[in-house]
């Protein structure tokens, strides 16, 4: 069964050139919707743009959890959730996905802390409540971190509550910036596999939808086996990270047969 949603990711969008370039990749693959990170100063008015080639819109972003007071990209949590209502929202965007992760412990974006579930519950709450119908909001993080020895702290449960979908990272590919190296199993069966056990548990009956990526690095036949798996789980719609300059055409086109 063809996917009935396809969403290309991107990191950032800095020039009128990069957006561009996004725009023609995600036509390319038959995107219907891209997710753009809200350090993206052309995003507010991206939106309507991206909108006007039939695209829909969602941000996403990785927030600090400590107020960041000379921050010029809203990093803080509330001042994203902030930004995300005030300047998003009435420009259009149709969703956003928090993604709360953990690299090591202290750091400002640590979201493995129990004491964070206040905070997470008020971020996706100003969010959600200015959201009009047909929003999406959503739950990104790694593959296999809602494990108890495994950034069991994130608050898993006051982001699932907020989600409409909850997305695992199951990138099979990394580029490491000396190597492109196999992770999670090393296939787009496996990757998804892990992340769908590690998830299950946290997930409160909410969908889950297994990410492809890094695409830039994977074959085109792993993103045809991707789409299979997929579609052996009854999952229709793909989201593919992250769209870059260098993406071979060739899996521009597997994308786009899913």
């Amino acid at each position: 069964m063809p996917l009935q949603r396809k969403v290309l990711w991107v990191i950032d969008v800095h020039s009128q050139s990069r957006e561009g370039g996004v725009m023609t990749h995600a036509a390319a693959a038959g995107c219907d919707t891209v997710c753009l990170r809200t350090t993206s100063r052309r995003l507010p008015d991206a939106i309507g743009r991206f909108h006007a080639a039939g695209m829909r819109v969602y941000a996403w972003r990785w927030p600090a959890v400590v107020p960041q007071p000379n921050s010029t990209t809203h990093y803080f949590a509330l001042d994203e959730a902030e930004f995300v209502v005030q300047r998003l929202i009435p420009a259009g965007l149709d969703g956003y996905i928090a993604d709360p992760e953990s690299d090591a412990a202290g750091q400002k974006n640590d979201w493995n802390q129990t004491a964070l579930q206040q905070l997470a519950q008020e971020f996706c709450a100003r969010i959600s409540n200015a959201a009009p119908a047909g929003f999406v909001f959503g739950t990104t993080s790694g593959c296999s971190y809602p494990r108890p020895n495994n950034r069991p702290q994130i608050p898993w449960a006051q982001f699932v509550a907020a989600s409409a979908i909850l997305l695992p990272q199951t990138y099979w590919r990394m580029d490491t910036g000396n190597s492109v190296i196999s992770i999670n199993g090393g296939t787009p069966s496996a990757a998804a596999d892990r992340g769908i056990a590690a998830w299950t548990p946290i997930a409160s009956a909410r969908p889950i939808r297994p990410m492809a990526g890094e695409i830039a690095v994977v074959s085109a036949a792993q993103i045809a086996a991707y789409g299979q798996k997929l579609e052996s789980l009854g999952v229709t719609e793909g989201h593919f990270y992250t769209d870059t300059p260098d993406i071979p055409p060739a899996n521009l086109m597997a994308i786009r047969a899913l």
